[in-house]
């Protein structure tokens, strides 16, 4: 009795786990920061190009002035980075 207690309490906690996990950004997927990436498209950021490699930002060029992307940020924390 005690271990099918066991069994459904784990059971619960992963599929509670499985269902917050976050689906990557079809643009996100060759970044190697696929959390910060699918964080920033979600939340008004772009993949910027440099010469030989491609980047994200968290807010779109030219709103620097305007203080943090607090969207990003609260994405970021939900998702276990901060």
């Amino acid at each position: 009795m005690m271990s099918r207690l066991i069994f459904a309490a784990g059971l619960a906690v992963w599929f509670a786990a499985s269902a917050q996990a976050m689906d990557t950004h079809p643009d996100c997927k060759a970044m190697k920061d696929k959390v910060g990436c699918t964080c920033a498209l979600n939340n008004g950021g772009a993949i910027v190009r440099h010469t030989y490699q491609y980047s994200w930002v968290s807010r779109p060029q030219g709103t620097h002035r305007a203080g943090p992307n607090e969207a990003f940020i609260q994405c970021m924390k939900r998702n276990g980075r901060g």
